[in-house]
């Protein structure tokens, strides 16, 4: 059985949500550095009310939240949301690229929000664009990216502050064979390489496979489950092979709308 980390990076502990408890029911997870687990529920579970609480965009009516041993709770909203900026990286479901920005624009907007001169910005997110090998695509306008394109945009955005969590919606929905396997050894090796701890959230069991241990969530409560049985051919990557990870062709796709 895969148990959660005794000395997490991210801890929750208790979250309620709104105050009758209707969402989130005492929610939590504990997740520790190097680690990539899956929260696994069916919708209406409260996924997206432990997600939104996870990363500051909702605020629980009880219940503690600790961050690298911070207690985030405790802040002051400005001062955790400033916490949120510099140390946790989100990939949406929808990507949410802002289509009248260059890719290299959308993924220079985190270190933008903390106050980054937006020179340094662009060329620290290029970085990244090469890593994840779509660098050509740096000044190309977000609107005209094709959905492969777009989902590495979305992971290279998430990742160019250095989070020390990654909180991922949905990375493998409508992806399919290898380019599913690909995207989950990314997020792997991600962990492994940079020490940050990933949260994917999904409804499908075979996404939830892929990762170190799943987080059964059902009526807005939350219960460790056993690592399932992972799906073969999907090893963890050196920080090397990420990159040629990155580069593992993907079913065509139209253009983002």
């Amino acid at each position: 059985m895969s148990l959660p980390s005794d000395n997490p990076v991210l801890n929750a502990v208790g979250l309620t949500y709104p105050a009758d408890g209707s969402v989130l029911r005492g929610a939590g997870l504990a997740v520790g550095e190097r680690e990539a687990v899956a929260v696994l529920g069916e919708p209406g579970s409260g996924k997206s009310a432990l997600m939104g609480a996870l990363c500051g965009l909702i605020q629980p009516a009880s219940g503690t939240l600790w961050a690298n041993g911070r207690p985030l709770h405790a802040l002051e909203p400005e001062a955790r949301l400033e916490v949120f900026r510099r140390q946790f990286g989100v990939l949406p479901q929808d990507c949410r690229i802002l289509p009248e920005l260059t890719v290299a624009e959308n993924v220079a907007l985190p270190l933008r929000l903390t106050g980054m001169r937006a020179g340094e910005a662009v060329e620290r997110s290029r970085i990244w664009l090469e890593r994840f090998e779509i660098e050509r695509y740096a000044p190309v306008r977000a609107a005209t990216l094709t959905a492969p394109v777009l989902r590495r945009a979305a992971l290279a955005r998430a990742l160019v502050n250095d989070p020390i969590v990654l909180l991922a919606d949905e990375p493998l929905a409508d992806l399919t064979g290898q380019t599913a396997e690909a995207t989950a050894r990314i997020l792997r090796s991600i962990a492994v390489s940079h020490g940050t701890a990933v949260v994917v959230f999904t409804r499908d069991p075979m996404t939830a496979a892929y990762f170190n241990r799943t987080i059964r969530l059902a009526n807005g409560r939350t219960n460790v489950q056993p690592a399932g049985p992972r799906p073969a051919a999907v090893p963890v990557l050196s920080a090397a092979e990420t990159t040629r990870a990155a580069s593992t062709p993907a079913t065509p796709a139209g253009p983002v709308r």
